[in-house]
């Protein structure tokens, strides 16, 4: 889809929900002034911020909206790292539902997966709004699945894979 802006943010109630689920957010490391209006994090990272924050540390309990195309590989491969390495201590990470091929995309088969239903509305700084080309995706890296379940079913199927 075309459009004026990059920016596109992600609706409340997504947001509400990954906040019940990690039990507030302490980072939003790919955000703005006016995404962080809703998602509420204690610290947020800009694309205009130097370093970015794809060269910041990460910590806590992250929310992730990553910007699409190849930024999205780029931060889904930190977010790993930094969990992984016990920075990040739970995350939910929202991306398109495509590239299950990619290199990037293959740790989160290890994560619990929530494949929307829907297509999710955005909005954007100039208060149009838009949904993507392919439907979503919101990944779950954490202590509490059950919880993820619990919350996001509403969002469509819930899954975690054999192994």
């Amino acid at each position: 889809k075309a459009s004026t802006s990059v920016e596109w943010y992600t609706p409340a109630e997504y947001i509400e929900a990954a906040r019940d689920v990690l039990g507030g957010i302490d980072l939003d490391p790919a955000s703005s002034e006016m995404a962080n209006e809703t998602v509420q994090a204690e610290t947020y990272f800009t694309k205009d911020d130097d370093p970015d924050g794809l060269s910041q540390d990460w910590f806590g309990k992250v929310w992730l909206n990553p910007p699409y195309g190849k930024g999205t590989g780029l931060f889904t491969t930190k977010l790993i790292h930094e969990f992984d390495a016990g920075h990040v201590e739970a995350a939910i990470l929202l991306i398109n539902a495509y590239g299950f091929d990619s290199a990037w995309f293959q740790p989160l088969w290890n994560h619990v997966l929530c494949f929307t239903d829907h297509r999710i509305v955005f909005y954007s700084p100039q208060r149009e709004s838009g949904g993507p080309a392919n439907g979503n995706l919101l990944v779950y890296l954490g202590p509490s699945p059950e919880r993820f379940l619990e919350v996001f079913h509403r969002f469509g199927a819930v899954v975690k894979t054999w192994g």
